[in-house]
């Protein structure tokens, strides 16, 4: 098996310039959205970490704060929280006053949140129709490019047109999203431009009309993503942790299953990620992780190296 996949799909620059589109607007974006998922207001950013950023500003907080945020949260979540506040895991993390819920590959566990939550649902991708905030927080958080393998792109959810506004206003008040796509591009090629990117895309936000195109297109491609997700899905969950309740409408870009095994095999058979961790939740203080195997069912993934995957690795699954 010489295909190797990872965690999400992979972005290709090429892909977004054949898509450039200068009549593409954010505006048009926004509204297409909202008519696929009515019961939230879009604002559409250059990235999650960019958006993350928005909706902290938005909450106002300050040092003297304190933000819940979730175990093995990624280097980009802390960037975005350290830069205006104090992180805080663990159970102190749980009693903040403001939190950032990571729906981990889109399986809810955290219900009946605080109303004004944060549900970090990076990589999620939702049947059209589907109902957002399913935790219960004030907005969620989408990226673009794990769920549909643009550049770039991230969503802010909301529950009301007039946040929308307001948080609309703060992005573009934050400067032009130009220079740090151009960074963030170059950074494949130079990895030390990734630096110059990552400091500066947090405080950003603005989506260029490099940007638009591919985002719209990608859109556009929305139930054709939703159509392969659901046949990999019945492919691979006979096999994934038996407490996880199968999604219907919020899909995963991976199913997680348990395998005794070694990572030298896995990266021979081509998952790129390696093992990950799964945090458990069976009551806000009944937590635990589990080491998993994410398999990859993200668009990137071919069926037959899938179906191939499965009979090589089936002895060792634990079911």
């Amino acid at each position: 098996m010489n295909k190797s996949y990872f965690l999400w799909p992979e972005n290709r620059l090429i892909k977004a310039l054949r898509a450039f589109n200068p009549l593409i607007t954010v505006d048009s974006i926004e509204t297409m959205l909202h008519e696929m998922f009515p019961t939230g207001f879009p604002v559409l950013c250059s990235s999650g970490r960019a958006a993350l950023n928005i909706v902290l500003i938005h909450n106002e907080v300050t040092r003297f704060d304190y933000v819940g945020v979730f175990p093995y949260a990624s280097h980009c979540v802390l960037d975005s929280v350290s830069r205006l506040t104090n992180p805080l895991l663990g159970k102190e993390g749980r009693k903040s006053s403001l939190r950032i819920i990571y729906h981990q590959w889109s399986f809810v566990q955290e219900m009946n949140l605080k109303h004004n939550s944060i549900e970090d649902c990076a990589d999620t991708i939702c049947i059209p129709g589907t109902n957002l905030f399913m935790g219960g927080g004030a907005f969620e958080i989408w990226s673009l490019p794990k769920i549909l393998g643009t550049t770039s792109g991230g969503l802010i959810w909301c529950r009301d047109k007039e946040t929308a506004i307001c948080l609309r206003h703060l992005r573009d008040n934050r400067g032009e999203g130009l220079t740090p796509w151009i960074l963030r591009q170059m950074s494949k090629s130079y990895p030390s431009m990734y630096t110059s990117w990552q400091g500066l895309e947090v405080n950003r936000g603005q989506v260029s009309k490099l940007q638009t195109g591919e985002i719209f297109k990608a859109i556009q491609n929305w139930d054709n993503i939703i159509s392969d997700r659901l046949k990999k899905i019945d492919l691979v969950w006979p096999y994934s942790l038996n407490w996880l309740k199968k999604p219907k409408k919020r899909l995963p870009p991976v199913i997680p299953i348990k395998f005794e095994s070694d990572e030298k095999l896995i990266k021979d058979l081509g998952i790129a990620s390696g093992f990950r961790m799964i945090e458990r939740i069976n009551s806000p203080n009944r937590r635990s992780f589990e080491k998993v195997l994410p398999v990859p069912i993200h668009q990137d993934v071919d069926e037959a190296w899938l179906v191939s995957l499965i009979k090589n690795i089936e002895e060792h699954i634990c079911i």
